[in-house]
């Protein structure tokens, strides 16, 4: 299901505050509520000052950002959440440096860290992403073509296969792949491998 974008006030009201943020992850780690990573029980104390749940049965301290980009961060969650909501929503890019003073982070090695870390895990979550239903294909080529013949057989550019997912006729997502030619025998194996269906 394809989610909906907020507005800048609707993420304001949803992850202003801290706890918000927190409850956020809580609900994303652990949807049908705590369960401890070393026993599955289901009850914890919360210790406030270092955001661990302490197990109530074995004791295992469990961290709410352990195994993501907010671990060990002493960066206020708030502000990950609208670093992690403007780089969404800038779909030209945007600079660490008008993040930097946007969201008053200290230091540039700090927000370029962030930036790096978020941009990593956009970029896995992409790359795990299959296109599914029906799927309209079709090549083209990128790069500067080199002096001499013009058009899709210039010299210097390269040989690209985009697919495009387009449920009711309206495109949602796309994936692209540098083939070394253009024909069904490079097509085929990519459809097959790159972008199997969905179970």
């Amino acid at each position: 299901m394809q989610q909906k974008t907020l507005s800048l006030l609707q993420f304001q009201k949803r992850f202003g505050t801290e706890k918000a943020c927190q409850k956020h992850l809580f609900r994303l780690r652990w949807p049908e509520g705590f369960s401890c990573p070393r026993c599955q029980h289901g009850e914890a104390y919360f210790h406030r000052t270092r955001h661990l749940y302490h197990c109530k049965a074995c004791g295992y301290q469990a961290s709410l950002t352990a195994g993501t980009v907010f671990h060990k961060t002493r960066t206020p969650l708030t502000k990950w959440f609208w670093m992690i909501w403007l780089i969404g929503r800038q779909k030209s890019g945007i600079s660490m440096l008008s993040l930097q003073r946007m969201l008053e982070i200290k230091t540039y090695k700090t927000v370029w860290t962030m930036g790096h870390k978020i941009r990593q895990a956009l970029a896995a979550r992409e790359a795990d992403y299959k296109l599914a239903g029906l799927i309209e294909m079709d090549d083209t080529y990128f790069g500067a073509a080199k002096p001499g013949k013009r058009g899709r057989g210039a010299a210097g550019k390269a040989k690209v296969v985009v697919a495009v997912e387009t449920p009711a006729d309206k495109p949602r997502f796309a994936a692209m792949r540098m083939v070394p030619r253009v024909s069904r025998a490079e097509i085929q194996p990519l459809v097959r491998d790159a972008w199997p269906p969905r179970r």
